[in-house]
């Protein structure tokens, strides 16, 4: 059922049509832009081409109808042979004509040819098709999508929405990753190089050099010389884990997170040594170190966490130092712990808590499980991964979710091992950092493996999933910051054992490795798909590394391929909850011709899942829709393209579609006759919305023609010539539809 009746269609068209001599209005700057990719020709993929295509006619599609499809119109005798010559070279290039085949560049469909003073007005399809400009990869395509770094600044916007441009409050869905002044970091990027240049990249590495140098700095602080400083800065610049922080646009979170809460800690360790004459000053040290907390929580909320370390470190100090009175240390720790609650407590508010409103099940399918001892397992192999990942990161990979790490299910799971071997190898640090509190004989107390230790666990706790569920099941940009604590505690510990040439030959032996591992890696970033077909003939098990995989394949035309690898992304999830895959093969399918089967996978694709942040949804209703009319559903068609005008009235692509499938259906008679009105009020609003679009004027002046209605069609081709007299070409007597992969 149409959701506007003919009755009011046709009264409106009567009134405002621009079909029929009315003036054109003119369309805003923005509407035109916000339109052009929508109803952009595209051009056609490489290998196809009019002498190849394949003839299938109408009557093939709908069977038992041949009748129906066209109407006659007198022409002259001249016409009906060159329409004739047309279909027969047309047809020489065919292997079959059994219904719709693949590269449908152009269908003419004939009822019949039979006289030659009868010329049947032919009604073609022909696929306008192309792919939207790539040059970020996932996620940073997000900074693309973000109107906080492109757009004026919002000041309210920017405080309403989260890290990828989601509104917090109203929309149907976010993952409450409240960090606007990483935002605005990229928002100063755009500002100077806008989304061309390597200038995101440039500010990552230089925030990555800035971390390694104050880490030594911090290093230097809790105890470490000079010498074993140097050390820790180069491994934090060799481990491989941070490879996709720093080359991944948008782990420039983690970056800047690090970064301030370093920053924090050297200005507030003078309070907590108690420096001579800085009694004065600890004060306002305190104010800087907690404004610094703030901001790096506002970067990334694990910087909240790190009023916890300044806290720590208070008692830590209280506790091993010989001085008499704590006082001033008192005061200092009731302020910190004050202020650290009243930031926290107000981030929370603020976004409404930090559960995340349906969860997405691929990016964290243990949080959505129902039996607790399951998730509980599964959480704690997770563990062990991100262990394994610190110490030894041999195999490294974008993405983790479903199912590239099944649940464990079983108690009897052997990759419970991993997990045990982690928390016994924590115990053991946790020990050798108690045991060099104490003093001995030789060598005073040593704060600086606990406090590495804690900057450990202040930053994998929020990430542990044991507080609450997070968005992803293993993000190895998540270990950056995880990954300066271990180093710090296992460098630390190596100047303080009694072989320290040993450990220190141990450890210029890992960085050499690590300096190996990250060569190797480095060069899978040079490109999206450089990463994607690395990890995707590796990460085997990922439905959505599979899935990005067959983008890359899509992208280079290897139609094939690409299926076959959508396919096994869809197979890996069996309840068939992601419709990205899904439609993306209904997509291709529909290309190839094989439209049931098309129709197929389209329906599931419209029931699943997906983020607003990769397609819209529209997009998977227009295409179902389109993928109906080729299989004799031409009512259920028409309706489907309401429900994408529903969600989205100035999708002009939807428009024109819905009028090829309800003219062709009137004129055709498989549809009632007030179809026909209803298909020219579509095409009349997507001019309005797009009034330079030449191939909506051209639809409207050939259903026009087919329906009969000549002298409306005259009036409506001089209106375009007069527009523009070169793109009008010659009078059209058939109707283009719209199809293109996104």
């Amino acid at each position: 059922q149409l959701s506007l009746s003919m009755e009011e269609d046709a009264s409106k068209a009567s009134s405002a049509s621009l079909f029929g001599g009315m003036t054109r209005p003119t369309s805003s700057r923005a509407s035109r832009q916000r339109n052009a990719r929508k109803s952009k020709t595209r051009s056609l993929p490489d290998g196809f081409s009019e002498s190849g295509a394949s003839l299938p006619c109408w009557r093939d599609v709908f069977k038992g109808q041949e009748g129906l499809w066209l109407r006659t119109v007198r022409r002259g005798t001249n016409s009906l042979r060159r329409r004739a010559g047309e279909l027969a070279k047309l047809g020489r290039g065919s292997a079959s004509t059994n219904g719709c085949q693949r590269s449908l560049v152009t269908l003419h469909c004939y009822d019949r040819v039979q006289a030659e003073t009868v010329d049947m007005p032919s009604l073609h399809l022909e696929e306008v098709m192309g792919f939207a400009e790539l040059s970020f990869f996932m996620d940073d395509a997000m900074i693309k999508k973000n109107p906080n770094v492109y757009e004026e600044l919002n000041w309210r916007r920017l405080f309403r929405t989260d890290y990828w441009g989601l509104d917090m409050f109203e929309g149907p869905w976010t993952h409450k990753s409240f960090r606007p002044l990483t935002v605005l970091t990229f928002r100063w990027n755009h500002a100077m190089h806008e989304f061309s240049g390597s200038g995101f990249h440039i500010v990552n590495i230089m925030l990555n050099a800035a971390c390694a140098v104050l880490l030594m700095l911090f290093g230097q602080r809790v105890g470490l010389s000079l010498d074993w400083a140097l050390l820790l800065g180069a491994l934090f610049l060799a481990h491989p884990i941070h490879t996709e922080s720093v080359l991944y646009i948008v782990g420039r979170a983690d970056l800047l997170c690090l970064l301030l809460v370093l920053l924090a800690a050297l200005v507030y360790a003078p309070c907590i040594k108690e420096r001579p004459g800085f009694a004065v000053l600890a004060p306002l040290l305190s104010v800087v170190a907690s404004a610094l907390l703030v901001a790096a929580g506002l970067c990334k909320e694990t910087g909240f966490c790190f009023f916890g370390l300044l806290a720590g470190w208070e008692i830590l100090r209280g506790l091993i130092s010989t001085s008499q009175s704590h006082v001033l240390r008192v005061f200092r720790l009731l302020a910190i712990l004050v202020m650290g609650t009243i930031a926290c407590g107000v981030r929370v508010w603020y976004t409404g808590g930090t559960s995340i409103d349906n969860m997405d099940p691929h990016s964290n399918p243990v949080a959505v499980h129902s039996d607790w001892w399951v998730r509980l397992r599964s959480y704690a192999l997770l563990h062990g991964i991100y262990a394994k990942l610190l110490v030894f990161p041999t195999s490294l990979s974008y993405d983790y979710s479903f199912d590239a790490i099944p649940l464990v299910v079983d108690a009897s799971d052997l990759r419970l091992l991993l997990p045990v071997t982690a928390y016994l190898g924590f115990a053991i640090l946790l020990v050798f950092s108690l045991a060099v509190l104490r003093p001995s004989r030789s060598k005073s107390p040593a704060e600086g493996p606990i406090i590495g230790l804690a900057m450990l666990i202040l930053s994998f706790f929020p990430m542990s999933n044991i507080l609450f569920p997070v968005g992803t099941m293993i993000g190895e940009r998540l270990l950056y910051i995880p990954s300066a604590g271990l180093l710090t505690t296992l460098v630390c510990l190596a100047q303080r054992s009694p072989s320290v040439r040993l450990f220190a030959s141990l450890l210029l032996v890992a960085g050499g490795l690590a300096v190996w591992r990250c060569a190797l890696r480095v060069p899978d970033w040079k490109d999206s798909d450089s990463i994607t077909t690395a990890d995707g003939l590796t990460q085997l098990r990922s439905a959505r590394v599979q899935f990005n995989l067959a983008n890359v394949y899509l992208k280079a035309k290897l139609y094939d391929d690409a299926l076959a690898t959508y396919q096994r992304s869809i197979t890996i999830d069996p309840t068939d909850h992601d419709a990205l895959p899904l439609y993306h093969a209904g997509q291709i399918l529909f290309f190839k011709g094989q439209h049931q089967e098309a129709a197929r996978y389209l329906e599931k694709a419209v029931n699943g899942f997906f983020s607003p942040l990769t397609i819209q949804e529209e997009e998977i209703w227009h295409d179902y829709a389109l993928s109906l009319w080729f299989v004799q559903k031409p009512q259920a068609s028409v309706a489907h393209f309401q429900k994408a005008l529903a969600i989205n009235p100035v999708f002009t692509k939807a428009l024109n579609n819905m009028a090829c499938a309800a003219g062709l259906g009137a004129i055709t008679g498989i549809l009632s006759k007030e179809y026909y009105q209803h298909a020219i009020n579509s095409l009349d609003q997507a001019v309005r919305i797009d009034p330079g679009n030449i191939l909506y004027w051209r639809n409207a002046v050939a259903l026009m023609l087919a329906g009969g209605d000549e002298q409306r069609a005259t009036v409506t081709w001089n209106q375009l010539v007069s527009m523009d007299p070169q793109g009008a070409g010659q009078p059209p007597n058939d109707c283009s539809w719209e199809f293109y992969f996104r």
